[in-house]
């Protein structure tokens, strides 16, 4: 059954002419400034300038707003409708369109708020980061400090599986107080342990792209399984036969041992905690071959 563009109500067939696309004037009168608002939008990033604050156009006399009035926007709403968005969906499915047309406003409301898409995903990272501050001063030893951080971030990956795109394997990270924190939070774990400030700050942000390239896989899967229903033990058991036919043909002693406790082992969760105590185990070597060891 067709639907509305606009709020996505069921739409009643027509008897002649084109089918349907909006439920009421009201709903073709917003989709009409949502679309004059993602070409001034539009615009405004191609002259390299914020997009401008003014009201966008109303439609045609042909219908009249009506509906419900507008909801008093402000940014922290912005930020908590767009997670909201990537949390059900993926971060793909992210725009500032999308979270207008959640909110029932004027893609151009967004804009007195959020400058742009990229400010928008920086807000998100630094909202779900903020949900789990790290605690001060935090228990005794670095070690402690450091999985405790560790596992901290951890969970914000498994709640929000979507973050990992939009901080792993970057140069160019989400400009975010609360994720900075983080790295803040593991060089003074490290402090007064004779290593230079340099070393500090690779190490803090070591951890931190183990973690995140760790959970990459926790974001796939939950893309996987929204548009499959299947689960990954679900998708390995309709492969055996095709797996097996592979690892036969292409030779592989090692990995045709690979059983049901192997496969357990290379689950994300497995992988975090094994690759965890490793990279704090190599950090404990650095810090006994004393001062000048980095």
């Amino acid at each position: 059954m067709p639907t509305c563009e606009t709020c996505g109500r069921a739409l009643g067939a027509s008897e002649r002419g084109r089918p349907p696309r909006y439920c009421s004037r009201a709903c073709r009168a917003r989709a009409y400034r949502m679309r004059v608002a993602d070409r001034l939008a539009a615009d405004a990033r191609e002259e390299g300038r914020a997009a401008p604050e003014a009201e966008v156009p109303h439609p045609p006399p042909a219908g009249t707003e009506g509906g419900s009035p507008e909801v008093a926007l402000d940014r922290s709403l912005i930020v908590r409708t767009a997670t909201d968005v990537a949390d059900r969906e993926g971060v793909a499915a992210v725009s500032m369109r999308r979270v207008a047309a959640r909110l029932g406003v004027g893609v151009m409301s967004l804009y007195r708020y959020v400058a742009n898409r990229e400010e928008l995903n920086d807000l998100m990272v630094d909202a779900v980061f903020g949900e789990r501050p790290l605690p001060e001063p935090g228990p005794d030893g670095w070690r402690a400090k450091l999985e405790l951080s560790a596992r901290a971030e951890w969970a914000i990956y498994q709640d929000h599986p979507w973050v990992s795109h939009l901080v792993a394997v970057t140069t160019r990270p989400p400009v975010a107080p609360n994720l900075m924190a983080y790295t803040d939070w593991r060089m003074r774990a490290l402090a007064g342990h004779d290593l230079d400030f340099t070393t500090l700050v690779q190490v803090a942000i070591m951890i931190g792209t183990y973690l995140q390239s760790a959970a990459i896989p926790l974001a796939h899967e939950a893309q996987v399984a929204r548009t499959t229903r299947h689960t990954r033990q679900q998708w390995a058991d309709a492969r055996q036969d095709a797996i097996h036919r592979t690892i036969h043909a292409a030779r592989l002693p090692m990995v045709s041992e690979f059983g049901s406790e192997a496969f357990q082992a290379s689950e994300p969760e497995s992988i975090f905690e094994f690759g965890l105590h490793r990279m704090l185990d190599g950090i404990a070597a650095l810090l006994d071959r004393g001062p000048g060891a980095s």
